[in-house]
């Protein structure tokens, strides 16, 4: 088979083939003995014995390729005066000489190698380029080869450049050309080969090499294994023709396929990476290119030597499809080549060994109680062990213990394993928000998960609507189309919550009826109440619809609840634990249900327990059972935040409205309010503020909510009174930083609600509220963590004015927020919003008699420069890096001096001197600003800063071909030292030429 290809490409031998081979028939007989035929794989050879004899068959093509090569160009001098022995040729191509000239000693050295082998988690053309480097190193060994022996020495000056050009230029490229051939004969007779670069181009062989699953059976004969492993494998099938969701869910006479119908092959992205990668970074995983048909990548992965040697990382959302996937691989991938253990995290001791996980789990799968690891190894003959641990993200959620080395101890187990004998693959599937809590193994595998495309979500409603096609004509429903579905592309594009969706309009097309006229906060509004009220009604029927109103109410501001714990826990989980414990501090009053016979549920069970669209992760420690909870899309739990807020605001208007009627009146109460927003930013998270604006705007008590944010953000940093909740503690921060977080908090809603406001209602007592406002920024930085922050700075429009006399500020929602602000290289602005006016900083009012002057000086550089170095922030100091350039060139003052030009703008002398800069050596109107600046405009008594900065200037003049004599700098200087006033440097000015017009 590929002996024959081989030797059939190669041709007439040249001589250094044979050389290496002794004669083309041992080129065969070498690449025969690495390949198993047919009959030899039914014989026992071993899915990883294949592996390793069609990776050395592969080394062999890929020296073969340079000596065809070799043969295939003219030398000034006959080949065969090389003389290079088969143990040379090898030396040549490794550095290193085989340990004996054996052919089977020679395959292995060039397997032990590792030379150049195609990957299916990487672009061919990386193989190409990676052989592209290794023949051109190969010719450099060759060259100093042959400049060694005595044929060298006869040849000519002329005749030594020409074997050197054609070893370093011709030979690499040809040998290229060579080995694509020959890969494509090998994948040819062999499609396992074919699969290591055939998923991801099209420029090797492209034979039609359906799954994993399809190509073995048409080459081997499918008898499975009889014994114990029967029972493990039959586990590993039985998901595949479960339903993907129970009866319980869905309404009478529909029909849930199957897991083998519903499941539909997710695009991905793949990448190696090393121990510094960030895997949460949507910026490195848009480096590399979205991919097609996971199953059938992870299939054709096993068959390649990489698989043995780092485990993979399988990552997406929750929801996803991570957890389907490897139910798919366990019932699909054939049985003759591979021994699946899937590995539910969630259900084996998280507090043990990676081996001791493995074998709980084929216990649980099996019922068998003695079948340990190494047994299972043993008895699986020449199956490839492939160890599916499911659910990395539960261990860190459920558990709270710290894994960080988990990732590092799977790998060091394969390590053992494969040293042992034992060679195994080993797949881990986690979310990806949490692969930064987990140490990476260098030359790893992450493979990442995307959101299903318009087509997959149109695959996946068709069989839905097929499934249920009986169902929707007997009730008189119209079947969910793709483009209706896509309208909410969030739910649309994750596989679990397409399903909530289609079972959302499967109800009695409420969907349809309502996406054309519903969106954003109503959606999801409208779309967790009818859940709310299917579960409800599920377990009692008899409910009116008053009590079904206020219990669906009841069930959301559970659920609202469990959002803020996660939200003020700064993560997109929750521990049962700690929901237990939140309900209990903000919900005293709610008991737990009864489970009759059963053990009594908990708050958090019954909050969480009725929604499938809320994931559930669970780890087993110390023989209980751990859970924590997260919304399979962050928006949920975003809508819920923001819900609740606009609720209790709502209910609190209601009472100031009902307190106002009152003789007697008193505080009202925001305790709740503030135990909820008193931990965390809600700026932070953009669709919060997207959800806030779409349900507070449209109110139509807004002015009176406005003032009552108003009236909270003024009361905001006082001292409180004892709260009811005050056990509600999500976590711990410092003292100035509950209030500080509650002000930030009430600014942002006061302008969802009011579009903008005043320092003047901001801090009505205030004598200075931009001092205030200063002093409240301040406080707010301090505070809030550093994303927080940021989020909330760019959601401001601060905007100065006048008032008079003094200084006004107005403040604005950035609803949209600015593209330039979070991209790189940055956006030139436009507009002059955040422009800096001198005048305004130090309230140089509109008719203020310093006005009048032409320049003034704030205060010593070293002020401020020593007032940024005591803060120590990022910010300010890069600012200060710049200035104190200026400081070293002698020109200090330029950061505080400040002139009046011509047409009545006030600048720095630092801003002048940068404006003469960019003039990049045009005369301009800036060459006489800066030199009026400094005849006129600083400090009479700074003679030294003031000749240094006319210096800096007048070279600016040189440069731009207008040279001032030395004769006019000498009388510039004496009047500068002798501290006259600015009319007596007029002449001076009246001497200088003009820029032209």
């Amino acid at each position: 088979m590929v002996g024959g290809a081989l030797t059939t490409a190669v041709g007439p031998a040249p001589e250094l083939v044979l050389s290496l081979f002794k004669a083309d028939a041992q080129l065969a007989q070498l690449s025969r003995s690495l390949v198993s035929s047919t009959a030899e794989r039914i014989q026992g050879l071993g899915r990883f014995e294949r592996t390793e004899r069609l990776a050395a068959a592969h080394a062999v093509i890929v020296v073969a390729a340079y000596s065809e090569a070799m043969g295939q160009v003219r030398l000034p001098f006959d080949v065969r005066e090389l003389a290079v022995s088969r143990t040379d040729s090898v030396r040549l191509a490794t550095g290193n000489v085989p340990e004996s000239r054996r052919l089977a000693a020679v395959a292995d050295h060039l397997l032990r190698s590792h030379l150049p082998l195609p990957s299916p988690h990487e672009p061919y053309e990386t193989t190409l380029t990676a052989l592209r480097g290794f023949y051109a190193s190969m010719s450099g060994h060759m060259e100093d080869y042959v400049s060694g022996l005595a044929v060298w020495d006869r040849l000519s000056p002329s005749a030594r450049e020409e074997v050197r050009a054609i070893l370093c230029d011709r030979i690499p490229d040809t040998a290229l050309t060579c080995y694509e051939e020959l890969f494509r004969q090998l994948a040819a007779d062999f499609p396992d080969v074919g699969v290591w670069a055939d998923r991801v181009d099209h420029r090797a062989t492209r034979v039609a090499v359906r799954r994993l699953e399809e190509t073995v059976s048409r080459l081997l004969d499918r008898t499975l294994p009889t014994g114990r492993l029967t029972v493990l494998r039959r586990a590993g099938a039985l998901p595949l023709d479960a339903p993907i969701l129970g009866a319980e869910e869905t309404a009478e006479g529909m029909t849930i396929p199957s897991l083998r119908e519903a499941y539909v092959s997710a695009d991905f992205r793949v990448a190696g990476f090393s121990s510094a990668e960030r895997l949460t970074s949507e910026a490195w995983w848009q480096r590399h290119e979205v991919r097609g048909g996971l199953d059938s990548f992870l299939e054709g992965f096993l068959t390649a030597p990489k698989a043995t040697e780092v485990p993979i990382l399988l990552l997406g959302l929750p929801g996803s499809g991570k957890s389907l996937l490897t139910k798919v691989l366990a019932a699909r991938l054939p049985a003759e080549d591979f021994l699946v253990v899937r590995v539910p995290l969630r259900d084996v001791p998280a507090d043990t060994g990676v081996q001791d996980q493995i074998e709980a789990a084929i216990r649980q799968a099996t019922g068998e109680r003695t079948m340990d690891w190494a047994d299972v190894v043993r008895a699986a003959g020449p199956a490839l062990p492939v160890v599916l641990l499911d659910g990395f993200d539960e261990l860190l959620q459920a558990t709270g213990l710290h894994q960080s080395d988990y990732l590092e101890r799977v790998a060091n187990f394969q390590q053992r394993e494969a040293a042992l004998g034992r060679p195994l693959a080993i797949v881990v599937t986690s979310r990806t928000v949490v692969a930064d809590r987990a140490r990476l193994t260098p030359g790893g595998i992450a493979v990442r998960l995307e959101p299903f495309s318009a087509a997959q979500t149109g695959t996946w409603l068709e069989l839905w609507n097929r499934k249920n096609a009986a169902y929707f004509s007997r009730n008189g429903l119209r079947p969910l189309t793709p483009e209706q579905a896509l309208a909410q592309p969030d739910l649309a594009s994750q596989p679990l919550l397409l399903l909530m969706l289609a079972l959302y309009d499967a109800q009695d097309n409420a969907y349809q009826r309502e996406s054309g006229t519903l969106a954003g906060f109503e959606l999801y509004e409208r779309l967790l109440a009818r859940f709310a009220r299917r579960e409800l009604l599920k377990h009692d029927a008899r409910l009116t619809d008053e009590d079904l109103a206020q219990e669906i109410e009841y069930e959301l501001l559970r659920l609202s609840v469990a959002a803020f714990g996660m939200f003020n826990r700064g993560r997109q989980w929750i521990t049962e634990d700690e929901l237990e414990a939140d309900l209990e501090a903000l919900l005293p009053q709610q008991a737990p249900s009864s489970a009759g016979l059963r053990a009594a549920l908990t708050g958090a069970q019954t909050t969480i327990g009725r929604f499938f669209f809320i994931h559930r992760a669970e780890a087993f420690r110390d023989n209980t059972r751990l859970h924590s909870y997260e919304f399979l899309h962050a928006t949920f739990g975003e809508f819920l935040v923001a819900r609740l807020v606009a609720h209790e605001l709502q209910d609190l208007v209601t009472a100031e409205q009902a307190e106002a009627r009152r003789a007697r009146r008193s505080r009202t109460d925001d305790s709740f309010l503030y135990a909820l927003l008193s931990f965390a930013a809600c700026a932070g998270r953009g669709p919060v503020v997207t959800f806030l604006v779409e349900t507070l705007r449209p109110l139509q008590d807004r002015e009176e909510l406005g003032q009552l944010l108003l009236r909270l953000f003024h009361e905001s940093l006082d001292d409180r009174p004892v709260s009811a909740y005050a056990s509600y503690l999500p976590r711990r921060r410092p003292a100035p930083a509950s209030p500080t977080y509650y002000r930030a908090n009430l600014l942002l809603l006061l302008l969802v609600v009011a579009e903008e406001t005043s320092g003047r209602e901001l801090f009505p007592e205030a004598r200075n509220p931009v001092g205030a406002w200063r002093d409240t920024m301040l406080l707010l930085e301090s505070q809030l963590h550093g994303d927080e922050w940021r989020a909330l700075a760019d959601r401001l429009r601060l905007e100065r004015t006048w008032e008079g006399e003094r200084r006004h500020i107005t403040v604005r929602l950035e609803e949209a927020l600015d593209p330039g602000l979070r991209v790189w290289p940055p956006v030139p602005r436009t507009d002059d919003a955040r422009a800096v006016d001198p005048r305004w900083i130090y309230g140089h009012g509109p008719n203020s008699e310093i006005r009048r002057y032409t320049g003034w000086l704030y205060t010593s550089p070293n002020e401020v420069t020593q007032d940024a170095h005591l803060r120590c922030d990022i910010g300010t100091d890069a600012l200060l890096h710049m200035a104190q350039a200026l400081d070293e060139l002698g020109l200090g003052l330029a950061l505080t001096s400040y002139v009046a030009l011509s047409d009545g703008e006030a600048v720095s002398g630092a801003r002048l001197l940068f404006r003469l800069w960019c003039t990049a050596g045009n005369f301009s109107p800036v060459h006489r600003e800066a030199v009026h600046a400094a005849l006129f405009n600083f400090d009479p008594d700074a003679t030294a800063f003031t000749k240094r900065f006319l210096a800096v200037v007048l070279s600016q003049w040189e440069l731009a071909g207008q040279p001032v004599s030395q004769d006019w700098v000498n009388r510039a200087h004496s009047l500068i030292d002798a501290h006259a006033a600015g009319e007596a440097y007029a002449h001076l000015l009246d001497e200088l030429p003009h820029p032209p017009t």
